[in-house]
């Protein structure tokens, strides 16, 4: 989870559920620079807001030209959608990390239920889940699918291949592998997640985290309970395919930073 590093008297916009701000290393390294750019737009988003940012403003916080800003990123916009993808992925090798110590995490509510207490607790995910318009402006989840990047947490839960997935191993019911199962599930994680104040609390933030789990449970998986053949069976495929990643890359700013376009 991330936090601003400097001393300030404006209050973040962002969750004050944070920890400390990774930085790239010091010098020349272009893998270092291409983190600390992406870290200074997190610290400014959280701070004064995306929309108040402009290229100038991160490039001088991050401690590198525009001109190298700009020949790796063609806009803001192009940065935060970098920051967005890389957070998320953050966040799913964090769940993909305790998949073979838990093998409830193989079933659709478990999942969503450890999904949305993460994505709550970043600030960044939560203002592009939540809609927050005073972190991030428009540049926020749309209001229904396709999500673009394929990053909000109901387009990841609501995944086609995901759900294909579920149901082979018997851990969805069959009519939920379909268009109108897809639609279901993203209305119901859509729902949690715009509820007023979500995430707002750790508590509260848990307890919305477990009900969506219960819903989910209800609505969507078999009445009997799976059989831990199917839930190994499930945690080793999704180590495999890993489907809940998101289906667009982030646009390997390191690999500008080393003049591969």
């Amino acid at each position: 989870m991330l936090m601003t590093t400097r001393q300030s008297t404006v209050q973040p916009l962002g969750n004050s559920m944070t920890g400390s701000l990774r930085t790239g290393p010091a010098g020349g390294d272009p893998c270092g620079r291409s983190a600390r750019v992406l870290d200074a737009m997190v610290d400014l988003v959280l701070r004064i807001g995306y929309p108040k940012i402009s290229v100038q403003d991160v490039a001088e916080h991050a401690g590198i030209g525009k001109g190298t800003v700009y020949t790796h990123w063609n806009s803001k916009e192009d940065i935060i959608d970098d920051v967005l993808v890389r957070e998320f992925d953050r966040v799913h090798e964090q769940f993909i990390a305790h998949l073979p110590h838990d093998r409830r995490l193989a079933s659709l509510h478990a999942a969503g239920c450890v999904l949305y207490q993460q994505v709550m607790a970043n600030p960044v995910l939560r203002a592009y889940n939540t809609r927050d318009a005073r972190v991030l402006g428009t540049h926020v989840a749309p209001p229904v699918n396709p999500d673009a990047m394929g990053i909000s947490l109901a387009s990841v839960l609501a995944r086609q291949e995901y759900l294909e997935l579920l149901r082979v191993n018997g851990l969805i019911r069959e009519a939920v592998c379909s268009e109108e199962g897809q639609l279901s599930i993203e209305a119901v994680v859509n729902g949690f997640v715009a509820r007023p104040g979500a995430g707002d609390d750790p508590k509260e933030c848990k307890a919305s985290s477990r009900l969506l789990a219960t819903v989910l449970r209800r609505a969507f998986e078999p009445v009997e309970p799976p059989t831990p053949a199917n839930q190994n069976r499930m945690i080793a495929e999704l180590l495999a395919a890993r489907p809940l990643r998101s289906g667009t890359s982030m646009r390997l700013a390191e690999a500008r930073m080393t003049g591969q376009r």
